[in-house]
């Protein structure tokens, strides 16, 4: 039986041109690491949409679809344990924001800022490291 793709969305919000909003996983697949905020994409919506609303329900933060650019897809086969999964990254940069109002949500445990080159790859879960790196050598 063939495995079905399951479409997901990641967000890069980049704070200032050098800081990352990253969320810590609440639950497994690699709880407790740092990801990008994003999610699964539903049933007929569209995937700037489900970006929207994935980083409105992780971190609290209200985006319009135009403060989105396109960055990379992640399709690597083994990427997420669960199947195969891919996702569209996209970023926004942010240069207002009161981090404070900013509030954990879905499968977020707390929410960091962190500097770009702060950023290790043992830190980050999934294969959101790779996104990341894009941004480091621009």
């Amino acid at each position: 039986m063939e495995k079905s793709v399951v479409k997901t969305v990641d967000i890069i919000l980049i704070y200032k041109s050098k800081w990352l909003v990253l969320i810590e996983r609440a639950k497994p697949p690699f709880a407790d690491k740092l990801v990008i905020p994003g999610g699964h994409v539903e049933e007929g919506e569209d995937i700037l949409e489900a970006a929207v609303r994935e980083v409105a329900e992780e971190v609290g933060l209200h985006l319009t679809p135009g403060l989105l650019s396109y960055l990379t897809t992640l399709a690597s086969p083994n990427r997420d344990p669960r199947g195969i999964y891919v996702s569209t990254v996209f970023t926004a940069a942010v240069f207002e924001m009161d981090f404070s109002s900013l509030r954990a949500g879905s499968d977020a445990k707390t929410i960091h800022l962190m500097r770009l080159d702060e950023i290790r790859p043992d830190m980050i879960g999934f294969d959101h490291y790779e996104a990341i790196k894009l941004l480091i050598h621009k």
